[in-house]
């Protein structure tokens, strides 16, 4: 199995991630090929060597109308009440989010590719528009960044698509601290967009200033499978991307090891912290609550079952299986949050099968499905739920419709 992991020491943004795909060996080539299709007038892309703290690596410039950008703050919400036109500065755009869906869909890409840009740009533009309180379709993104940060986007996808991944990982991200300045004044280290987006990633956040951008942390949330992982595979190749700024503690760079990992046989064994207790106070939102929770902060899985307690009194038991790296911050998950007056734990086995996610083109678009393999060798495959209930949205179609579509 091929396998790609990022480690974000000094932080991630679009350039450094792009940076350290090419310099782990993907070819400038097909990503200039791909930006010229974007038909964005003035926008061309090079790579250059720089050294950062002393080490060397690749620095992806992308360059509008002759000028590098960097990546800046770019979303701006409209009260929907008020439909305000806004005025651009000379030079910038406005765009709205279908604005940047038509520049990506008009490109000559993969259709998996497509399909990762627009899940990176709709998960920014949702968490802007809960950080400001808008409908999704009132986000702009400005400023002239916005021509760098969609070939940002496009190349991170298409880089990381060229790369043949089966599984990409990440470690030991790292957000920054202080304050950073945006259209909004000054706001805290992770901005509320970046935050919102490493939510349930493990994270650092020992350094100063802003290290990690709102498009690495959609690049995180929506291309890794996994955070803090310990794997096991043979290093084939090394890349380190680099940022804009020189800082002078860390070396400014993101490093990407690419390699294989053995692939577990099917049923393989594995094993698992298995965390338990029983409630018979809790509320039913105070329980859905709870297992989402558990989720989000690592749990392999998480489920209640119905007990009956002392003195006859009606139950829950909560379960929640995670990795023992995880299981503490679980465990303090259920004493903090819970009614619970203690956690039992122990160590179980499971047969787990080969599995993974990949990308189809359908009758209905591009949809990421759910694939397995089963120990007599066949494989299997379903779409996602969550690309099942966004699918219901878009069209308008019953749960059943799309699914007879999809598997028809």
């Amino acid at each position: 199995m091929r396998i790609a992991v990022f480690d974000g020491w000094s932080g991630v943004a679009g350039d450094m991630w792009v940076g350290a795909l090419l310099d782990a060996g993907v070819p400038l080539a097909p990503l200039q090929a791909a930006v010229a299709s974007l038909a964005l007038p003035g926008v061309t892309i090079r790579a250059e060597r720089v050294l950062r703290g002393g080490l060397a690596g690749t620095h992806f410039r992308v360059d509008v109308g002759g000028a590098g950008g960097d990546e800046a703050p770019f979303f701006a919400p409209v009260a929907p009440s008020l439909r305000l036109p806004l005025v651009a500065a000379p030079g910038h755009v406005h765009r709205r989010l279908s604005d940047i869906e038509a520049i990506v869909q008009r490109a000559e890409l993969p259709a998996a590719v497509v399909a990762d840009c627009l899940r990176v740009y709709r998960a920014i533009g949702e968490v802007e528009a809960k950080a400001h309180g808008c409908s999704l379709d009132d986000v702009h993104f400005h400023e002239v960044g916005a021509e760098d940060t969609i070939v940002d986007v496009v190349c991170a996808c298409l880089g990381t698509h060229l790369l043949g991944i089966d599984r990409l990982l990440a470690r030991g991200i790292q957000t920054g601290t202080g304050t950073v300045k945006t259209e909004h004044g000054l706001l805290p280290v992770p901005a509320p967009a970046t935050a919102a987006l490493l939510h349930g990633i493990p994270v650092r956040s020992s350094l100063p200033g802003e290290r990690t951008t709102p498009t690495g942390a959609a690049l995180l949330r929506v291309l890794c499978q996994g955070f803090d992982e310990a794997v096991a595979f043979t290093s084939e190749a090394i890349g380190y991307g680099a940022g804009t700024k020189d800082f002078d503690d860390v070396p400014n760079l993101l490093r990407v090891t690419i390699g294989t990992a053995a692939v577990r046989a099917p049923g393989a064994l594995t094993e698992l912290v298995e965390l338990q207790c029983q409630l018979d106070t809790a509320t039913g939102e105070q329980l859905g609550w709870l297992l989402d929770e558990a989720l989000v902060r690592g749990a392999q899985d998480a489920f209640a079952s119905p007990v009956t307690m002392k003195k006859g009194r009606p139950g829950v038991l909560i379960t929640v299986l995670v990795d023992a790296a995880r299981a503490s911050v679980l465990e303090t998950l259920l004493l903090e949050e819970s009614s619970t007056l203690g956690v039992r734990r122990h160590v179980v086995q499971r047969s787990v099968l080969e599995r993974w996610s990949e990308t189809r083109s359908t009758v209905l678009g591009a949809v990421v499905w759910k694939v397995a393999r089963l120990p007599s060798g066949v494989v299997t495959a379903r779409p996602e739920d969550d690309e099942v209930r966004r699918l219901c949205k878009e069209l308008g179609l019953g749960r059943a419709e799309v699914l007879r579509r999809l598997l028809g």
